[in-house]
């Protein structure tokens, strides 16, 4: 998942509407949309740009999640064949990011 320059995009609306739910939730956690595509979205939080989750579908209707593990420089990523499969996995690791 390459890293590209973040925009902050904090009242747009999101572009790809299958994930408007999953936008809700990331930004009543303060969390930014800085990429805003139909085939990459990417969340980030001011003042904790390396953390970002992305999202990116391919030609073939993949769903590439990356999430960042809590404390690290890395992300972790994995692959969905639905939308549904793929915003329930980032509300779920949204909130253990939060929490734990």
């Amino acid at each position: 998942m390459g890293n590209t320059s973040i925009m902050l995009t904090e009242t747009s609306e999101i572009n790809n509407k299958e994930f408007t739910i999953t936008d809700k939730l990331f930004k009543e956690y303060g969390w930014h949309l800085a990429k805003n595509e139909m085939n990459f979205i990417c969340y980030t939080k001011l003042g904790h740009e390396t953390d970002v989750f992305d999202i990116q579908i391919d030609t073939n209707d993949i769903i590439h999640v990356s999430v960042p593990i809590k404390n690290s420089s890395y992300n972790f990523v994995t692959s969905f064949t639905n939308y549904f499969s793929a915003s329930e996995y980032i509300e779920s690791r949204l909130i253990d990011f939060i929490y734990l």
